[in-house]
């Protein structure tokens, strides 16, 4: 009996529990009914300011809806309809400024049943007459900023299934890429058939013509899930981009693929439509597939022609960091020398009087806007005035400091190498250089079949300057150079010339003798102190003649006055004492000697020309020659001296 009690009590206590239940459900169906009644009946433009309260809080500025507002909400896909709705600039932009968005008529459909998963879908998005304005100061602070401020990273818009846009217009101001842009949107249906999204518009770009013309598919009847394929042409100046790709999925534009093929005159230029601080190039031509994936773009498949050499490989660009971060490989199966002129600033046509180091103004400021770590090689390196074959460097950029650490070049024989350094984290750059030859022959520089003299040729430069050029970098330069040939051989009529011996010299040039003699050693040392390079040392010790010399490289001016004075080793029958000099411009030197003008016009002249292509050498002293028997004593006075010589 007590069993059969409890089982009545635990039943009914059921049955109240699911009446409860059932008139709760019913009190919240009643409550919903009502709430849809009341919002259905409401007159929605008393909701105007504060549905432009909640929008201002979300995007953190100002927005009014002036014109009526009405919500159709008894519908599987319900409406919102808003007219004459403004969108007003953030308070540090000028007031009377044109507001940041004007949309004559804005209509959304949304779909109910994700947003109870916290998905929003919207069906059908129409835009009529938007005008929309885009200020970005050159801090990167822009009217278009989130509510948090700082960059909001790329655009996510939810997935719209069909988009119109009806005569839209958009200006852009861009302080940090210079641009100044007007042009013209629209995607909508016509005649009767689904027409593309087009934007088209020109402006100005660093002060040069830009236009652009961007294409796109059909946005009406969008599918999520497949890709959306678009094109674009772009002029900047003389630089041509031609796009074709597609995004990954609609409205998300942080994960797409294009094929893009580039030319222009000057890779550098492209920093004003990218953010990236590329080198000074000659004209380029250059197709690339780019992937992007998130903050990271993918750069495959790079190859074409910059100049006359071509170019290839793999890059990668992380912009998810404060300055974006480059990075890869890049070879050149043939790089022509010359080509390389445009990284320094030169490489135009030299106007009369200009300097022969390039004075071009480089923009050292941007190193401060990207990293990189980027190695580069050529195979084969092409030159007229050098013996140079081959090319390997690491280009490292890390808070505006430049590293190309290794860099080194090979020779037809011995290789020159070192390190360079630009300092840009001032305004005025630093330069530092030290660079190396080692077993590099003497008769590579010297143009032609006759080699009139021979040795093995190392050296060794150390030199730091400021400026934002070459030329400036050099007219202020301090460090000091140091070259020695410690053995080889020399023709004897030219040794006899550098010992002004007249009678030996003239009979050994008249006659054709072409016998040579050894060259014991040869060192020179020269101080640079502000862009003067001063000669601390300058031997050259042959078996008929020990010659002296001295004077001085202005890098500033681009001069030379040097002067050379042999002793001979025997007895001269006729010997003119009088130093040899060179003097003047480095592209018009005068070689003469104080002893007459019959001496001036003679062989001396033309048998020192012969030597002229060693003025171009950069070079580094092999710490190993210090143990040279000949070279001994000279290395070690030049080291008393202060040259820079290794024990």
């Amino acid at each position: 009996m007590p069993v059969a009690k409890h089982a009545t009590t635990s039943g009914r206590s059921c049955a109240s529990w699911r009446r409860l239940a059932g008139w709760a459900l019913l009190a919240l169906a009643g409550t919903l009914a009502a709430l849809v009644v009341a919002l259905s009946l409401m007159d929605w433009n008393r909701m105007r300011g504060p549905v432009g309260a909640y929008l201002s809080h979300r995007l953190g500025r100002d927005v009014r809806i002036q014109g009526d507002l009405s919500v159709d909400l008894f519908r599987l896909q319900p409406r919102i309809h808003a007219r004459s709705v403004e969108v007003r600039n953030p308070g540090w932009m000028a007031r009377n400024a044109r507001p940041a968005g004007r949309f004559a008529d804005i209509k959304v459909e949304l779909r109910l049943l994700p947003l109870f998963v916290g998905r929003l879908v919207l069906p059908s998005v129409e835009l009529d007459n938007p005008d929309v304005l885009v200020v970005r100061q050159r801090s990167g602070r822009s009217n278009w900023d989130s509510a948090g401020g700082g960059d909001a990273g790329p655009w996510k818009l939810p997935p719209i299934h069909r988009f119109e846009i009806r005569d839209g217009n958009i200006e852009i101001h861009d302080g940090v890429r210079e641009l100044d842009f007007t042009g013209t949107v629209n995607s909508h249906e016509q005649g009767g058939r689904h027409g593309a999204f087009v934007l088209n518009g020109k402006g100005t770009l660093n002060n040069k013509l830009f236009d652009a013309d961007v294409r796109g598919g059909p946005l009406l009847g969008v599918d999520e899930s497949r890709p959306y394929a678009f094109s674009a042409d772009i002029h900047a100046g003389k630089t041509h981009a031609a796009i074709t790709g597609e995004i990954d999925h609609p409205f998300q534009f942080d994960h797409y693929h294009v094929a893009l093929r580039l030319s222009g005159d000057n890779l550098a230029d492209i920093y004003y439509l990218t953010g990236l601080t590329l080198p000074g190039t000659p004209p380029y031509q250059l197709n690339v597939t780019i992937q992007r994936d998130g903050m990271v773009y993918k750069l495959t498949d790079l190859a074409g022609m910059v100049g006359k050499s071509d170019l290839a490989g793999n890059l990668s660009i992380d912009v998810s960091k404060k300055v974006p971060v480059l990075a890869g490989r890049m070879a050149s199966r043939s790089l022509n020398f010359t080509d390389l002129g445009a990284l320094f600033g030169g490489g135009a046509a030299k106007a009369q009087g200009a300097h022969l180091l390039p004075d071009t103004p480089l923009h050292t400021e941007r190193l401060r806007q990207t990293d990189a770590e980027v190695d580069f090689s050529a195979a084969k390196v092409v030159s007229r005035d050098f013996p140079l074959s081959s090319l390997d460097t690491h280009v490292s950029l890390e808070n505006g400091v430049l590293n190309l650490n290794p860099l080194s070049f090979g020779m037809t024989q011995g290789r020159l190498s070192g390190t360079l350094q630009v300092d840009a984290r001032q305004d005025v750059p630093v330069t530092e250089m030290d660079a190396r030859i080692t077993n590099v022959t003497v008769e590579s520089f010297i143009k032609g079949r006759e080699k009139p003299m021979q040795g093995v040729l190392a050296a060794r430069a150390r030199l730091t300057g400021r400026g934002d050029s070459v030329h400036r970098v050099a007219a202020t330069a301090d460090g000091d150079f140091t070259a020695v040939i410690p053995r080889g051989r020399i023709r004897k009529s030219l040794a006899e010339w550098l010992g002004v011996n007249v009678i030996s010299a003239l009979g050994l040039t008249l006659s054709g003798d072409d016998s040579s003699t050894a060259v014991r050693c040869a060192v020179s040392h020269f101080a640079a102190k502000n862009g003067v390079m001063a000669a601390r040392q300058f031997v050259f010790d042959t078996e008929p003649v020990l010659v002296e010399g001295g004077g001085t490289i202005d890098m500033k001016q681009e001069t030379m006055n040097l002067r050379v004075l042999g002793r001979p080793k025997h007895f001269q029958l006729l010997r003119v004492r009088a130093p040899v000099t060179v003097s003047g411009r480095w592209d018009a030197p005068e070689v003469g000697i104080n002893a007459g003008p019959a001496l001036e016009q003679g062989g001396l002249a033309a048998a020192l020309g012969l030597l002229n292509p060693l003025a171009a050498v950069l070079a580094f002293v092999d710490p190993g020659l210090a143990q040279d028997v000949n070279c001994g004593p000279l290395l070690r006075q030049a080291r008393a001296e202060g040259a820079t010589v290794s024990k």
